[in-house]
């Protein structure tokens, strides 16, 4: 730094460098630049949200494709199931959404050239598992109690088949009538009152 002395008095003018301080920000554009990323982040998130979504959707129209697709594949050119019906082996299946007494669920099934469902195995039965919780099926023991029978007059099977824990037990004055259960600890074949309004099940041959 230097001193120039203009004259006999004491008078001295300094001279320095120059300093040049950065401009401070402004504080909007502050807060624009630190919202950014959270935007760009949450933009992120509901993107895969979103992904995630569609995913599941398709995965769940595939399952039911599956499941409604026949065992013996060399079939499918031959043979189908009315529209709405489900295919399982050699049969159709109707699940219905309404729900109605035993005897007025087997007179829809009769109008639909078809009967309540019959079911002939473990392997039948675990496919008809899971679309209702309470579903009839063709089976009753109103002409001899104990003894139950398929709507075809033959006689159920019960070792080879899945009946719910403790059932049947004739409860309430008398069960006669045969349904499919999906519940939490309570799934499989269950006797019950044939008045009851629930929903059915309907089979038929494939056409």
């Amino acid at each position: 730094m230097a001193a120039f002395h203009l004259s006999e008095s004491d008078t001295a003018f300094e001279v320095g460098e120059y300093q040049q301080f950065a401009k401070a920000e402004p504080e909007d554009a502050a807060t624009e630049t630190t919202e950014r990323p959270k935007l760009r982040h949450l933009s992120v998130v509901l993107l895969s949200f979103g992904l995630l979504c569609v995913l599941q959707a398709t995965l769940n129209i595939c399952l039911r494709l599956a499941l409604s697709e026949p065992a013996d594949k060399g079939k499918t050119g031959e043979h189908s199931c009315p529209q709405s019906w489900l295919m399982f082996g050699s049969s159709c299946y109707y699940i219905s959404s309404q729900r109605r007494s035993w005897d007025d669920s087997r007179w829809d099934c009769v109008q639909r050239d078809a009967d309540l469902v019959i079911i002939g195995s473990r392997q039948e039965q675990n496919f008809l598992t899971g679309f209702t919780m309470a579903a009839w099926v063709g089976m009753t023991d109103r002409e001899v109690e104990g003894t139950w029978i398929w709507v075809d007059a033959t006689p159920v099977n019960k070792d080879s088949l899945l009946w719910a824990r403790g059932q049947p037990d004739g409860a309430f004055g008398g069960e006669d009538c045969g349904e499919l259960r999906t519940m939490i600890n309570f799934i499989g074949l269950n006797d019950f009152n044939c008045s009851a309004r629930i929903q059915w099940i309907c089979e038929k041959s494939l056409q």
